[in-house]
């Protein structure tokens, strides 16, 4: 299901599965970072081009991503090295893929993503993974290619990009 902005109806259960799925090692992130992101996913939630899809078990979130249209040039030069030229224009990016534990191994993860990215009109979308996350070598092999390094965490975090034109 795509859906425009559910996170404004029911943002706890967006805190609570990115706390349970952040918590976890490589990030170790705690409820003030899951408050935090509560607080951003309700900003980027009133954004043009804003968009999320959900999986749910029963009554409940087990998953979510959702992503941002964003202008050429929004992130600041010296965030990503090398700069990646071949992306110009806009983009969609990725701003978070989380699937409970228990869920993960179902497709979910690819599922959430397939949906989110179908329609879009961008020619790409990006996404930062950290280079200790297991998720970073699905998405290597789902098709997302490094474009570039986001500079700041300690562990090195990847800009990966995948073409939408043509999908």
């Amino acid at each position: 299901m795509r859906e425009s902005a559910p996170a404004t109806s029911r943002p706890e259960e967006f805190r609570d599965v990115y706390h349970r799925v952040y918590r976890e090692p490589p990030y170790h992130e705690d409820a003030s970072d899951a408050d935090a992101f509560a607080g951003q996913l309700a900003e980027h939630a009133a954004l043009p081009g804003f968009s999320v899809t959900t999986v749910r078990t029963g009554d409940s979130l087990g998953g979510f991503a959702y992503g941002v249209r964003r202008e050429e040039g929004w992130w600041h030069p010296r965030a990503v090295a090398p700069a990646p030229r071949r992306l110009r224009g806009p983009l969609f990016y990725v701003y978070e893929l989380a699937v409970l534990p228990e869920l993960r191994g179902r497709g979910h993860g690819r599922e959430l993503l397939e949906r989110l990215l179908a329609g879009r009109t961008e020619p790409h979308a990006v996404l930062a993974a950290s280079n200790r996350a297991p998720a970073r070598e699905l998405y290597r092999r789902w098709g997302w290619a490094k474009a570039g390094e986001l500079a700041g965490p300690p562990h090195g975090v990847d800009l990966l990009d995948l073409p939408l034109n043509g999908r």
